[in-house]
């Protein structure tokens, strides 16, 4: 090993490269056997993780291979990144203008409806703090799942694809903007004022951001340079996450709008060719390390079952109730709303962000945030379980443009 490369960093390159090919291991069992590829690479996380059989590797050959480093996380955020870039690039902004108010209502209604009775439920075994904590944490889709999702049962081009994808963007701006308005409210500052021009701040700068990349990128490819550089869309990319990050946004926010900016540009087809490249190595990593982090002697906790059950419950109801409506009124058919409602269902990225964020505030305790780690896991594995079968299913649906008006085309 060459001297200016530290060991952790070595041997997290090494465990990166063993999750890559058990996935990919995992992923062609599961094929073969008809199991979704995300249930089958988180399962592959869990089978190496070091509360499984990493441990127990570990323990043999005396190493500390199996653990999560900074330098496995980093991987994990990039492909998170690429994943939700691609689906952007793929849907273009026609998913957001396609969604309507159909698609902000079921992003709302979905998100808030989850976290009211997350809330309401929580608070009679919690304090009225930590309960509106755990009801952010269990809001939110976790667009890099759908995304992933779209990919895998290749629903993304679809009217029903993208409208999935766009509501689910949406929540993850709206759980963003939750989130600050909680932690406001904890630190013992809320003010209504502060907190409306907050909300407003974080709406306007979302929207700028968002139609300045849409009309200031595709121009930039009228000249030369810019148009004969094939690295200039990922210039793009990491130019508009560094942005958004910088103003307290989410990652997945700036890769997605850098997405739907390339996707009207002359270099749509080079950022797909070059994202798909990209996503056919390091694509399955972000779901192998959820599966890693997942401590399977969680299940040994009576208390932390018990909760876990009935955040899981609570989550999956407020997606099925909060976004099947509004999926229903845009595309007429139940057989075409239900995969929409389903594929809402996982929980992940900014779930466990606010399980930090509990954690650190004292707010969570061990069976707090691992009952939220374990909803995470559970949404995740039964929408990605379920969600290819309601597409084969209704896959003329799904795909059909929806009408204008929001009704069934036979109406």
């Amino acid at each position: 090993m060459p001297a200016f490369v530290s060991t952790e960093a070595f041997q997290s390159l090494l465990f990166i490269f063993i999750l890559l090919a058990f996935a990919e291991l995992f992923r062609t069992i599961a094929q073969r056997y008809g199991f979704p590829p995300v249930v089958a690479e988180v399962v592959a996380g869990i089978v190496l993780s070091a509360f499984a059989l990493g441990g127990v590797l570990d323990g043999l050959f005396h190493t500390g291979l199996f653990n999560v480093t900074p330098y496995v996380l980093l991987f994990a955020d990039f492909s998170v990144i690429l994943v939700i870039f691609a689906a952007g690039v793929e849907g273009g902004f026609a998913s957001l203008r396609n969604a309507g108010w159909h698609g902000i209502a079921a992003a709302l209604g979905g998100g808030l409806l989850s976290f009211l009775l997350t809330v309401l439920t929580i608070s009679r075994f919690y304090p009225f703090e930590t309960a509106l904590l755990i009801g952010v944490a269990v809001g939110p889709t976790s667009t890099a799942v759908v995304a992933y999702l779209l990919r895998s049962a290749e629903a993304a081009g679809g009217a029903g694809g993208q409208f999935l994808l766009a509501i689910s963007a949406l929540d993850d701006v709206a759980g963003l903007i939750l989130l600050s308005v909680v932690l406001t409210a904890l630190g013992g500052s809320f003010n209504p004022i502060a907190v409306t021009g907050g909300i407003a701040f974080a709406i306007i700068a979302w929207l700028v951001i968002l139609f300045a990349s849409l009309i200031v990128v595709p121009r930039l490819f009228r000249f030369p340079a810019f148009r004969q550089s094939r690295e200039m869309p990922f210039l793009i990319l990491f130019m508009l996450v560094a942005i958004v990050a910088s103003l307290g946004f989410s990652v997945v926010v700036g890769a997605f709008i850098a997405g739907l900016a390339l996707a009207d540009s002359f270099k749509s087809s080079t950022a797909r060719q070059l994202a798909d490249a990209l996503l056919a190595v390091f694509g399955p990593l972000f779901f192998v390390v959820i599966g890693v982090q997942f401590n399977i002697g969680l299940l040994l906790s009576p208390r932390l079952l018990l909760l876990a059950g009935l955040l899981t419950t609570i989550a999956i109801l407020g997606k099925l109730l909060g976004v099947l409506p509004f999926a229903y009124a845009k595309f007429g058919s139940v057989r075409a709303a239900l995969p929409i409602a389903v594929g809402a269902m996982p929980r992940g990225e900014i779930g466990l962000i606010v399980g930090t964020i509990g954690v650190s505030l004292g707010l969570f305790n061990s069976t707090i945030f691992g009952a939220i780690v374990l909803m995470s896991l559970v949404t995740t594995l039964v929408g990605g379980y379920l969600f290819p079968y309601l597409v084969s299913e209704s896959s003329p649906l799904v795909a059909a443009e929806p009408p204008a008006d929001g009704l069934a085309a036979s109406r």
